[in-house]
């Protein structure tokens, strides 16, 4: 097979990124990367295996997989160098994290979810195109770093109830709702795991299944009611939820329902996000996403466009024409719905809060939020803080 020019090489990864949305990475022999877009993302754990890239035995792709979820998959270009595949955040793993970093929380954010299969099949794909044959499961060679921690049952958790615990529930509940009612299921999947509402108290307190299914129940129509909220018709949401139920009144040990709460949830915001995509062409459907999974990076119409491919006008016009709202308009919407959640969950000054979200000045913040909710930001702070 003759050489591959770095035309070729480009041409492949950006092919192969179209198909599947994962990041694709590539080094030559002498450690030289080609620059390619989108690029990866960095750990924010600064990985070894991010800079210094696995030797391949006998050139069989190597599937990595981290404590924390992430993938990596490394494919060998015959004397050349190494594609890499990754990072991206395995499916089996994004209800064992608990994110508190906000630097994590965005990495975690901005990966695309998948499975250990559909890595599995690409290596398939990009093995038999690099090396002109076929590749058996076998000749995959697989490291994980994921070691199995028990998590907590929310009956075993300490009972305390008092003003605090309940405001940090109410506070979490506001959370959740706001993100499934705006599709974002990947940001439910990596902040939390059990219910706040369980840390301090339960439902049927000598009945530990009953009380877990309880919990469950509630969290089932809680979810619901924000899937509607984000545009589910209502009776595809409550046909969802009594799925769900079933399932869950079906059970038979807590083990069972171990995890479910953020797995009902993510469920939820999955549905709405599809939603949204028909609703939406692929161009703005990107568009959309690029901000909520960077608001607190700057943005403005010339930097959206350009990560997404598309020219500045032609996303502008197409954004106002499909959503009704300049694209400008909405980044400061979601910011401000962003901000709304800081507000509640934190201790932030405004400024700070401001400066974070990158608003020009706390003034501007003030007036943008007050413009969109009707009230200030201190006066809401106020509200909630009961």
């Amino acid at each position: 097979m003759n050489p591959l020019s770095p035309s070729d090489l480009t041409q492949i990864a950006e092919h192969l990124f179209g198909m599947t949305g994962f990041f694709i990475s590539y080094q030559d022999q002498e450690h030289v990367s080609i620059e390619l877009r989108p690029s990866a993302p960095k750990h924010p754990a600064n990985l070894l295996i991010e800079d210094t890239w696995p030797t391949l035995k006998n050139h069989r792709p190597l599937l990595h997989t981290l404590k924390d979820g992430t993938a990596y998959l490394f494919v060998n270009v015959p004397d050349q160098g190494m594609y890499r595949i990754g990072p991206v955040l395995l499916q089996s793993a994004l209800f064992r994290a608990h994110i508190q970093d906000e630097t994590y929380h965005q990495f975690y954010k901005v990966l695309p979810r998948t499975t250990e299969n559909r890595l599995i099949d690409c290596a398939h794909l990009l093995y038999r195109l690099l090396h002109g044959e076929g590749l058996s499961s076998r000749d995959i060679d697989h490291v994980s770093d994921i070691q199995e921690e028990e998590i907590p049952l929310v009956s075993e958790a300490p009972s305390h109830t008092g003003v605090t615990a309940y405001r940090k529930a109410w506070q979490r509940e506001q959370q959740i709702i706001d993100w499934i009612s705006s599709g974002q299921s990947e940001r439910l999947a990596t902040t939390y795991s059990l219910p706040a509402y369980g840390e301090f108290g339960t439902l049927a307190r000598h009945q530990p299944l009953r009380a877990e299914k309880n919990l469950l129940l509630g969290t089932v129509l809680l979810s619901a009611r924000a899937a509607i909220r984000g545009g589910l018709e209502p009776d595809e949401a409550f046909s969802l939820s009594d799925r769900m139920i079933e399932t869950i009144e079906a059970a038979t040990s807590i083990a069972e329902l171990r995890n479910r709460h953020v797995r009902i949830t993510v469920s939820f915001a999955e549905a709405v996000k599809e939603i949204q995509a028909l609703r939406h062409s692929p161009h703005v459907l990107a568009a959309i996403r690029y901000i909520q999974q960077h608001l607190y990076d700057p943005l403005s119409v010339s930097s959206i466009s350009q990560a997404i491919h598309v020219s500045s006008n032609y996303l502008s016009v197409l954004f106002k024409d499909e959503t009704g709202l300049p694209l400008a308009r909405y980044v400061i919407r979601e910011r401000i719905r962003e901000a709304k959640r800081l507000l509640r969950s934190s201790d932030d000054s405004l400024l700070t809060i401001s400066n974070r979200l990158h608003f020009s000045s706390q003034s501007h913040f003030s007036q943008a939020f007050k413009q969109i909710t009707g009230e200030t930001p201190t006066h809401y702070r106020q509200k909630t803080d009961f």
